[in-house]
């Protein structure tokens, strides 16, 4: 386990580092200029595939992963990510009409879900509560 997840359980540590996975560019870049705006050290990744590797990589802190990707899935990709980190706090984004996703997401220890659109205080306020073990 890295230090900065181990620390992750005291406190909402600037010095996190959250892995974002989406195939929307421009929402990437939003959740970078956004968490980075509140100290968080933000890694993107374009589809699951990337996500998985910079997940062994990076050891983040939090995921934040969208659920409709093409190539390989939020599913997949969290399934993928389970079989070697079964610690990371998830914040899954879901569109209008993804209640079956949800539900299989559930098996898969989920933090979060937050739907689109969304605020970005919102988003910043599950990614500080993931870092501090709340819910």
């Amino acid at each position: 386990m890295s230090k900065s997840r181990e620390n992750a359980g005291h406190s909402a540590n600037a010095k996190s580092k959250i892995l974002v996975i989406d195939d929307e560019s421009d929402l990437r870049a939003a959740f970078k200029t956004v968490l980075g705006d509140e100290g968080f050290t933000v890694i993107t990744a374009a589809d699951g595939l990337e996500g998985v590797r910079q997940n062994k990589k990076h050891d983040p802190d939090v995921i934040i992963l969208d659920l409709k990707m093409p190539n390989m899935g939020g599913m997949e990709t969290l399934k993928k990510i389970r079989e070697t980190d079964k610690k990371v706090r998830v914040i899954i984004l879901t569109g209008y009409g993804e209640a079956g996703s949800i539900r299989e997401a559930e098996n898969l220890d989920v933090f979060e879900y937050a739907s689109k659109p969304f605020r970005n205080a919102t988003i910043i306020g599950s990614v500080k509560e993931a870092l501090i073990g709340g819910r």
